[in-house]
C-alpha cells in the first residue's frame, strides 16, 4: 500500500485498505486519488453522513479542473445551493441556473438570491431576453434597471407597465426623471418628453424645448398642460424675439398673447413709425391710432421743429390734435394759421391759451389784450387782483365788466385790511355795497366798537351777531382766549343793547381760570343774579343755584347762605353758614324755617369746637364733658384731659388715665407713667394689673434712687385704694386676699426695702443695716434682677465686713451670672438654699442680658477665689434658733422649715421680727426689730412705713 502511495496510485491503494476492511484510511486515499466516486459507495455503506461532504469536494475539485458543467450535479446533492448556480453560470446554463435559484428562493433569507437575479437579468438583458430579464430584475428587486432596460431599447409602454406595477409613484418620478434628463443630454427630445409626460412632469418637458429655443413645441406643451400659462408664455417668446431684432416674430407673439400694446410700444421705442400706426389701426382703432401720430409728432418736434410736427398732424387729418399741439409748444402763430384756414371755432381758446402764457412770462399787457380778444375779461381782472395792480384791474373792469367793478373794490378792500388800514378799507366796503365785510374786518381785529358803529349806520340786524362773536371770542383766527376785562365789555354791550339772558350767561362765563380774586369774583356773578332779578325772573332761581355754588367753591359760604335765602333754599342756606361757621345765623335760620336741623347745627357746632381744640368753649356752650375729654385725649393734650376728668367727670378719670399711662408706658416713660398713677389714683380693675407690673418691673429695675419710692407711693394708693382705713401694714398686706394685695403685696416690699436702703445709703451710715436689707431683698428677687439683687447682697455684706455671707451670697451670683452668659449649659446647685424663703433659680425667669458689668464679673471672681483659699472664710450663711422649736434656721426667712412658724418682717430691715425684741410704730402698728428701728430713728426721726414722727424704744 506504501508502495502504491508513494507512486500517487491512491485509488489502488484505496482498494487495498477497503479489502482490508480499513475503512478510514481508504476513504483518504480515495479522495487524496479523487477517486470521489469509489468513496461516496464506500462511504453509503460504512459513514453516510459524509457522503455531503464528499459531494461538495467533487465539485469543488470539477470546477478547478474546468469540468463546471459536471460540478453542478454533485453540488445539488451536497445541498450547496450557491455553488451550484455560481457553476451553472460559469457554465452559461442560465436556465438551469434560474431553476436552482428558484428553488433556493424558497425559504430563504431574500437577500441571498439578490445578486444572483440581477446577474441573470444583466445576462437575459444583454441577449435581449427582455422579459426574462424584466422577470430576473424584479425578483432582484431592481425595477428601475428593468425601466432603464425597457428605455435603452426604446420600449416605452413596457417600461411604464413595469414601473407602474413595482415602484411607488415618488420613485416612478424620481426615475423618469433621471432618464429623461439622460434622453435630454443625448438630444432625444421626443423620448425626453415622453418620460416626463408619463410622471406628469408637464412644467421639466416645457422647460427643456424652452432651454432649446424650440418655441412651437413649448407652446404645444403649455396649450395642452398649462393653459392658463399660455398668454405669458406668448409674452415670454415675444420678448425674446425682440430682444434678437425679429420684431416681426415678436409682434405675432405679442398680438397672440393679446398684448398689442407691448409689440406697439416696441415699435414706438424703436421709431418704427408705420408698423406702430399699422398696429394700432389694426388692434386699437382711431383714438390709438391718432395717439401715435402725436407720439411721432412730438418726435418730429424734436429733430425738425414744431411746424413739422404739425404738418404731419395736418396730413393725417388731424387738425384739432395740431392746433392743440401747436398751443402746447407755444407757437401760436402756426396754431392761429391752422384755425383760421380749417378750425375756427378754436380761435377764442388759442387766444385764451396765449393770453395765460404771456401772463405767466409777466407779460401783463399783452396778456390783458388776449383776454379781451378771448371775451375773458373777468379773467384779465382776476390777473390784475393776483397781482394787486388796483388800477388796471379797475380800468378793465369799468369798460370790459361793470358787475367786476363791485368785486375789485372788495378785493382791493381786503387788502388794505391785510395792511390794517382799516378806514380806507371800510369806505371801499360801503362804495362796494358790501357793509357786512367791513363788520367782519373790524370783528376780526377785536375792534368791536367800530364794528358796532358800522352796524348800526348800515347794516342794524347784524348788531347781535357781532356781540354774540365778540362774547364767543371768536375771530380771524377762531376761537381765542379773552380776558376778564374783555369778557366783562361783551357782557357791557350785551346789556347797552338789552340782550339780558346773553348778558347773564356772559358774566356767568367768568370763573377762577379768569380770575383769582374772589373779591373779583363774587363782583362779577352777582351782576348775573341783578340782572336775572330785574330782567329774567323766570331764569333766577337756576342763575341763584349756580352762583351760589361757584361761592362755596370759593369759600364765600355766607354770600352763598343768603342767596339760597332769597329763594327760600333754607337747607342749603343752613348748610352754607354751618360751612362758613357763621354758628348765630345758621343756628336762627334754623330756628325759624326748619327746626329739623337745629340739632344738626348744634351737633356740628360742637364738632367744630372739638376739631378746634377749645374745649372750654366746648363746656360752657354744650355741657358736653365726655366731648371735651375724648377731645383733649385725641390731640394728646392729658394734663387737661385728667384735671377735667378729675373735676368734672370722676367715672372717666380711669378710663383716661390707663389710657395715658399706656401710651407713656409704650414710648418707655415708665416713671411719667407711675407719677400719673400716684397723682391720680391707679384703678383697682385686674385688667390694669399687666400695667402695673410693666411699670413696677421698670423701676425696681432702674437705677435711680427715687425710682423705688415712687413705685412704694403708687402701690400703697393701690392697696388702700378700696378702704378708707389706716395705711395698712406689711403683715395686714400679706393676709390680705384682694386681687391686688395677693398680686403686688411682694413687689410693695420690695419698693419699700429699696426705698430704705437708699436713705441708708444717701446718709452713708449703719452699713450692717444696710447689708440686712439686701439680703432680705433676695427674698423678693422674683420682683426685680435677680443677679443684681445677689450682687448688692454680697457686697453690701463684704461692705458690713460679713465675709462669710459675702461669700456666700457672691459665689451664687456667679453661679447665676453664668448662667446668664451662657444659658444652655446653665447648672446652678439650690441645695444652700432648700430650707431659705429664696426662690430657686429655676423658678425664676432669668434676664437676657446681666445687669452687673462683666469687669464687676470678673473682680467678684477673684473675691471668691481669694475666699475659697482663705480657711478663716466659711462659704455658710448666718444662722438662729427657731423661737418655737429651737431648731437652726437661716437668719432672715420669715418661715421656719420645720415648725411652720411665721414672723412679720422688719419694717426697717426685712429681717423676721422676733418677740423678744418686737416694737411697733405708735402711729400705724407697724412692727421692726427694737435694734434695727432705733438705729433707723436715731437716724430719720420717723416711722420708716408711715413716716410718722418717731421715738426710740428700749
Amino acid at each position: 500500500v506504501g508502495g502504491l502511495q508513494a507512486s500517487g496510485m491512491h485509488d489502488r491503494a484505496g482498494d487495498l485498505y477497503e479489502r482490508m476492511g480499513l475503512v478510514s484510511p481508504a476513504l483518504d486515499a480515495f479522495r487524496k486519488g479523487h477517486a470521489y466516486r469509489q468513496a461516496i459507495e464506500l462511504a453509503k455503506h460504512s459513514q453516510p453522513a459524509i457522503v455531503v461532504q464528499l459531494e461538495e469536494e467533487w465539485g469543488d475539485w470539477l470546477v478547478q479542473q474546468r469540468q463546471v458543467d459536471a460540478a453542478i450535479n454533485h453540488y445539488i446533492e451536497a445541498g450547496c445551493s450557491t455553488k451550484a448556480i455560481d457553476a451553472a453560470m460559469s457554465a452559461r446554463q442560465w436556465h438551469k441556473a434560474e431553476q436552482l435559484l428558484d428553488q433556493a428562493s424558497i425559504g430563504a433569507e431574500p437577500h441571498f438570491a439578490l445578486p444572483f437575479y440581477e446577474k441573470l437579468a444583466s445576462h437575459y438583458a444583454t441577449s435581449r431576453h427582455f422579459d426574462q430579464a424584466e422577470r430576473a430584475f424584479i425578483k432582484s428587486s431592481r425595477p428601475q434597471r428593468a425601466v432603464q432596460m425597457y428605455v435603452d431599447v426604446g420600449q416605452y409602454e413596457k417600461a411604464h407597465k413595469v414601473a407602474k406595477a413595482h415602484m411607488s409613484p415618488s420613485e416612478r418620478t424620481e426615475l423618469y426623471n433621471s432618464l429623461a434628463q439622460g434622453l435630454e443630454q443625448q438630444s432625444k427630445f421626443t423620448e425626453a418628453e415622453q418620460l416626463y409626460l408619463m410622471v406628469n412632469e408637464f412644467d421639466l418637458a416645457i422647460n427643456m424645448y424652452k432651454k432649446r429655443e424650440e418655441y412651437e413645441q413649448m407652446l404645444r406643451l403649455v396649450s395642452k398642460y398649462r393653459k392658463e400659462l399660455l398668454n405669458d408664455t406668448y409674452k415670454y417668446i415675444a420678448e425674446q424675439f425682440e430682444m434678437k431684432g425679429n420684431l416681426k416674430k415678436a409682434e405675432h407673439f405679442y398680438v397672440e398673447a393679446k398684448m398689442w400694446t407691448s409689440a406697439l410700444s416696441m415699435y414706438r421705442q424703436l421709431e418704427k413709425w408705420d408698423d406702430a400706426k399699422r398696429v394700432a389701426k389694426v388692434h386699437g382703432g382711431k383714438s390709438c391710432f391718432e395717439k401715435v401720430v402725436l407720439a411721432q409728432a412730438h418726435a418730429t418736434f424734436k429733430e425738425h421743429g414744431a411746424e413739422a410736427g404739425a404738418q404731419l398732424l395736418a396730413k393725417h387729418g388731424l387738425i384739432e390734435i395740431a392746433i392743440d399741439y401747436a398751443v402746447e409748444h407755444s407757437n401760436f402763430q402756426h396754431a392761429f394759421e391752422l384755425a383760421t384756414h380749417s378750425a375756427k371755432h378754436k380761435l377764442v381758446d388759442i387766444h385764451l391759451k396765449k393770453a395765460l402764457a404771456l401772463e405767466d412770462d409777466e407779460q401783463f399787457k399783452a396778456a390783458e389784450d388776449e383776454f379781451i380778444k378771448a371775451s375773458k375779461p373777468k379773467e384779465a381782472i382776476d390777473m390784475y387782483i393776483h397781482q394787486r395792480d388796483w388800477v388796471s384791474a379797475m380800468r378793465v373792469a369799468e369798460a370790459y365788466d361793470r358787475e367786476g367793478v363791485k368785486e375789485v373794490m372788495v378785493h382791493h378792500a381786503k387788502d388794505l385790511v391785510d395792511q390794517n388800514n382799516l378806514q380806507a378799507a371800510e369806505t371801499l366796503f360801503i362804495q362796494a355795497q358790501k357793509p357786512e365785510l367791513a363788520v367782519q374786518a373790524y370783528s376780526s381785529k377785536r375792534m368791536v366798537n367800530e364794528a358796532v358803529r358800522v352796524c348800526k349806520k348800515h347794516c342794524p340786524h347784524m348788531l347781535g351777531d357781532v356781540v354774540d362773536s365778540y362774547g364767543d371770542g371768536s375771530g380771524a383766527g377762531g376761537p381765542v382766549s379773552q380776558s376778564l376785562e374783555e369778557i366783562l365789555d361783551a357782557a357791557k354791550i350785551y346789556e347797552e343793547t338789552g340782550n339780558y339772558s346773553r348778558a347773564i350767561d356772559t358774566y356767568l362765563s367768568v370763573s377762577d381760570t379768569n380770575s383769582s380774586d374772589p373779591d373779583r369774583l363774587e363782583e362779577v356773578w352777582e351782576n348775573a343774579v341783578r340782572l336775572a332779578m330785574k330782567h329774567a325772573a323766570d331764569r333766577y332761581n337756576d342763575i341763584v343755584a349756580v352762583v351760589a355754588k361757584r361761592l362755596k367753591l370759593i369759600q364765600r359760604f355766607e354770600a352763598a347762605a343768603e342767596l339760597y335765602e332769597s329763594i327760600e333754599a333754607w337747607r342749603e342756606a343752613v348748610n352754607c353758614y354751618i360751612a362758613g361757621e357763621v354758628w348765630e345765623k345758621a343756628r336762627l335760620l334754623a330756628q325759624q324755617s326748619c327746626p329739623d336741623m337745629v340739632r344738626v347745627v348744634e351737633e356740628r357746632y360742637k364738632s367744630d369746637l372739638v376739631s378746634k381744640g377749645n374745649g372750654d368753649e366746648l363746656i360752657r356752650r354744650t355741657g358736653d364733658v365726655d366731648s371735651a375729654l375724648d377731645m383733649y385725649a385725641r390731640k394728646g393734650d392729658w394734663d387737661k384731659c385728667l384735671q377735667l376728668a378729675e373735676k368734672q367727670s370722676p367715672k372717666m378719670l380711669p378710663h383716661y388715665l390707663v389710657q395715658y399711662c399706656k401710651i407713656l408706658a409704650n414710648r418707655s416713660e415708665r416713671v411719667e407713667a407711675c407719677q400719673a398713677l400716684v397723682r391720680y389714683g391707679p384703678p383697682t380693675e385686674p385688667s390694669n394689673f399687666q400695667l402695673y407690673k410693666l411699670i413696677a418691673g421698670e423701676l425696681l429695675s432702674a437705677t435711680e434712687a427715687s425710682s423705688p419710692e415712687l413705685l412704694r407711693d403708687m402701690l400703697l394708693r393701690l392697696l388702700t385704694a378700696t378702704t378708707s382705713a389706716q395705711q395698712p401694714t406689711p403683715r395686714s398686706l400679706m393676709e390680705d386676699r384682694s386681687p391686688q394685695a395677693v398680686e403686688f403685696h411682694k413687689t410693695l416690699a420690695a419698693a419699700h426695702l429699696l426705698t430704705v436702703r437708699n436713705r441708708l445709703r444717701e446718709s452713708s451710715k449703719a452699713p450692717v443695716l444696710v447689708a440686712n436689707i439686701s439680703v432680705s431683698l433676695c427674698r423678693y428677687c422674683a420682683e426685680f434682677p435677680v443677679d443684681r439683687a445677689f450682687y448688692e447682697a454680697g457686697i453690701d455684706c463684704k461692705n458690713a465686713k460679713l465675709i462669710n455671707m459675702a461669700f456666700f451670697f457672691l459665689n451664687r451670683f456667679l453661679d447665676i451670672a453664668d448662667a446668664i452668659d451662657d444659658p444652655d449649659n446653665a447648672q446652678i446647685d439650690n441645695t444652700d438654699f432648700m430650707d431659705t424663703d429664696i426662690p430657686s433659680p429655676y423658678d425664676l425667669d432669668l434676664p437676657e442680658t446681666s445687669h452687673v458689668t462683666q469687669q464687676q464679673v470678673e473682680e467678684i471672681r477673684d473675691w471668691v477665689l481669694g475666699w475659697s483659699m482663705d480657711h478663716t472664710v466659711q462659704q455658710k450663711m448666718d444662722l438662729r434658733p427657731c423661737d418655737k422649736c429651737r431648731t437652726d434656721i437661716y437668719t432672715a426667712t420669715l418661715e421656719c422649715p420645720s415648725c411652720k412658724l411665721k414672723h412679720e418682717p422688719c419694717a426697717v430691715s426685712g429681717f423676721p421680727v422676733l418677740k423678744r425684741s418686737r416694737v411697733e410704730c405708735s402711729n400705724c402698728r407697724v412692727t421692726a426689730n427694737r435694734d434695727d428701728w432705733n438705729e433707723w430713728v436715731q437716724l430719720f426721726k420717723a416711722c420708716p412705713w408711715c413716716t410718722a414722727p418717731q421715738n426710740a424704744q428700749y
